[in-house]
Order: C-alpha cells, then structure tokens, then sequence
C-alpha cells in the first residue's frame, strides 16, 4: 500500500483560474496512483458547468468561508489562503492533507511520495526556493529579497523582516501536513495577525515561514524538484524521457511543476532542449499537462 493511498489533495480555483486548475486536476487523475487519491477543490467562484466537469472526475467540492476574524473584507480569491489551515473542516476524515496550488501540476508522483513520507512523523513536508539555478540567487538577489522583506514588514514589522528574509523562503503552494497536527491552529493565528495589519497577498506565506522559523512549527524541507519554481528558473525539456527536467546538470526529472508569477499567463515559455534533434536550442513549448 503506498503512502499516498490514504492521502487527501487539496486545491482551489475560480472560473477565471479554471484553466489552471484543470491541469492540476488532469495531472493527478490522469495516472494510476492518482485514481486512488481523494482530490477536493475549494470552490472560489467555479461556474456549474466547471462544477460537473469536476465532479465527474470523483472530485470533493467545499465553498470556504472566512475562518479566520477579521479577513472577511479581503478579496474573495482570498479564501484560497485563509481557508489552508482549516482543510480538515471542509473536507473532513483524512489522515494526512496535501494542498497544491492550482498553478502547479504533478509530472513525477515521486514527488507526492516524498511529501506524504515527510508528513508522516507530523512536521509539515514543504520545499524553500532554493536551487542552484533559481536567478533569485544571483543576478535577481536584490529583485527577490526585496518582495520577500516588504511582505515580511507589512505583516509582521521591521525587526522580523530583517530576520526572516536572510533565511531560505519555504514555498506554501505545495505542502503536506498530518491531520491532527498543532501546527494548523499555529498557522491560522499567524494568518490572523498578519491580515489585521495588511492586505498584502503574500502574508499567509510570510506566516507560514514565521511558524518554521519562529514559533515551533516543525518543518522538514524537500529538494527544489518537488516543486519547482518556473519563474526563478526555466526548465528543460529532455526529448529523450520526454519530460521537463532541472535546467542544471544531471537534468533530473521535476516532480511538481509550479507555474509562479507571470509564467501562469503565458501560454508558451522559451524552453531549452536537451538531447534529440533541437538539442541546446531553446523553443517555445507549453508547460502544461500532459
């Protein structure tokens, strides 16, 4: 029995972000180890169409609410963040909860695996923005610091900032964490104290990082392929295995796909091409499922 046998898979989306959330959903259906999943998205303002089409494919839908005081002024796409700590409400009876954002696809259930596995002992398995190719950590270092220091300010003052943003960014679109877990209850005030004091989008993230780092949330952190941040580095495609690969040398397959920032909207992206005809030329390919 695999680990990810008894695992439940979170997302959320909206009409406009349906694309998106489609190809999440394909992703993990699409392929033996993902029939056998619960996969539940939280409903941000899907169309009933899009609803059924879900449905068919044996997915849970939940509307959320605002569960946390105070942030029932934000943005309704809002609910995508504030409802995280709380996927045991909506969507109940699971033993260890996976979330992925909508704008990330599985290409290598490895990954998944590892997620559940790290989540197994109760510290939440999440991967930092951290890789020798990422361009944050070298010609976009001051670029890259910067949003992460001014989300850290805005939420939760100057001097936690200045700590923070020296250490690696732990990413909050793909994470696993067990059930019964404290860590939740420690995330969901962080979440609170930080929208109490800005609107500012990355703040569930910034308290997220503030529970690891600060407050006792123990966190065991996975490689840079297990959700692989297409915005701080292009990947390649290996035309030989047919798949995206690391950019860097041994090209490892990528386990989870994460289309960030603008890579989201664009629907092809300049690619370079190991191995096979077009080998060490880049072209424009869809970072897609399948």
């Amino acid at each position: 029995m695999s680990l990810t046998d008894d695992l439940v898979i979170c997302t959320a989306g909206d009409a406009g972000y349906f694309e998106l959330l489609c190809n999440c959903v394909r992703s993990i259906r699409e392929r033996p180890e993902g029939q056998r999943v619960r996969l539940c998205v939280l409903d941000l303002g899907l169309e009933d169409e899009q609803r059924g089409w879900l449905r068919a494919r044996q997915v849970e839908i939940a509307t959320p609410g605002w569960d946390i005081a105070g942030t029932d002024h934000l943005p309704a796409h809002y609910r995508a963040l504030t409802a995280r700590p709380f996927l045991a409400k909506y969507f109940p009876g699971g033993d260890t909860y996976m979330w992925i954002d909508a704008d990330a696809w599985v290409q290598d259930w490895e990954a998944v695996e590892l997620y559940a596995r790290a989540a197994a002992d109760g510290a939440v398995a999440c991967t930092p923005e951290l890789d020798r190719s990422y361009r944050g950590l070298f010609e976009a270092w001051d670029e890259y610091h910067g949003v992460i220091e001014a989300s850290y300010q805005a939420a939760f003052g100057a001097e936690v900032a200045r700590d923070l943003t020296r250490l690696p960014l732990l990413n909050s679109g793909v994470f696993a964490l067990k059930e019964n877990s404290p860590s939740w209850g420690l995330w969901a005030e962080a979440i609170g104290e930080g929208f109490a004091r800005t609107d500012e989008f990355l703040t569930e993230q910034a308290a997220f990082n503030l529970c690891v780092y600060r407050r006792g949330l123990r966190a065991l952190f996975l490689p840079s392929w297990c959700n692989w941040a297409v915005h701080h580095a292009m990947p390649c495609w290996d035309a030989n295995a047919q798949c995206f690969v690391e950019p860097a040398l041994p090209h490892r397959r990528l386990g989870i796909l994460h289309l960030t920032i603008h890579t989201k909207r664009e629907n092809t992206l300049p690619i370079r091409q190991v191995g096979g005809e077009w080998d060490g030329q880049v072209r424009d390919m869809r970072v897609r499922w399948p």
